[in-house]
């Protein structure tokens, strides 16, 4: 696999320094609802997270004028709405300011004992809260978080291994090649793959051939090789995470343009 598109598909610009959270702020009026202390924590858990920020923040847009008190106002706001039924990620959607928000949908599977791109302070704040619930704002150097706790998913494994077929398109955060198609023609393509690549006797390897825009991988039948958590950009790895062995992903989108992920072992 050519050795650049690897490097690409390498850690998401979560990990940066506009994602490095520090103290969490609770309100007395409206405290985090807590969950039992006599629970153990969990192994994994899922949250959604919600960034706004404000002028000076690390990381936060060169035109953003808002100061720190305003951007504390809208985050309680945010999570009033969100307790309130707004779906958060309708809200991460339309209001986050974090890098790829609307890719991911801030959506974060964690190993509560591995490393990950929240630091103790904001994972102490998830684990506080009950499932369902959404936590005041949690101050960070990046703006201020809304915490929203998930179910928490089965643990899965540690590695994986997996081939894709990437479609690319004009435009795209990270352009792989001299696309020219357009994002909807990429979807459209990605999903016609997909189709053809769940069918009982599709041949995996001529239809990554066909399809695939990542340099090298026609040959290769994009094969990834064995990878472990944190290795991919956040929405192929939550999708790739999810597979059963040999089972073929909806169509995922990244930076890069559009993966249909088949998991081998």
């Amino acid at each position: 696999m050519d050795r650049n598109v690897w490097v690409w598909l390498l850690l998401s610009c979560f990990a940066s320094v506009a994602c490095a959270p520090t103290t969490p702020q609770r309100s007395t009026v409206d405290p985090i609802p807590e969950a039992s202390v006599a629970e153990e924590a969990p192994e994994v858990i899922e949250i959604r997270v919600l960034l706004v920020t404000y002028q000076g923040a690390q990381g936060a847009a060169s035109d953003q004028t808002r100061t720190k008190e305003q951007a504390l106002d809208r985050a309680r706001l945010m999570g009033d709405m969100a307790r309130g039924g707004e779906p958060m990620a309708g809200l991460i959607s339309e209001y986050s300011e974090r890098a790829d928000a609307r890719l991911d949908m801030g959506l974060f599977k964690l190993r509560t004992a591995a490393p990950h791109p929240f630091d103790a302070a904001v994972i102490d704040a998830a684990l506080a809260l009950r499932v369902g619930s959404v936590s005041q704002p949690v101050e960070t150097p990046a703006g201020y978080l809304v915490i929203e706790r998930r179910a928490d998913p089965a643990a899965g494994p540690e590695e994986i291994a997996a081939r894709h077929i990437l479609i690319a398109y004009a435009g795209s955060p990270q352009p792989v090649g001299d696309a020219t198609r357009t994002e909807a023609e990429a979807r459209a393509r990605a999903e016609e793959a997909m189709t053809k690549a769940r069918k009982p006797d599709a041949d995996w390897n001529a239809l990554a051939a066909e399809y695939t825009d990542e340099p090298g991988s026609d040959r290769t039948g994009g094969d990834l090789g064995t990878f472990g958590r944190g290795r991919m950009v956040r929405a192929f790895e939550n999708a790739a995470f999810k597979l059963e062995v040999d089972e073929i992903s909806d169509v995922v989108q990244s930076p890069f343009g559009f993966h249909v992920i088949r998991r081998y072992r």
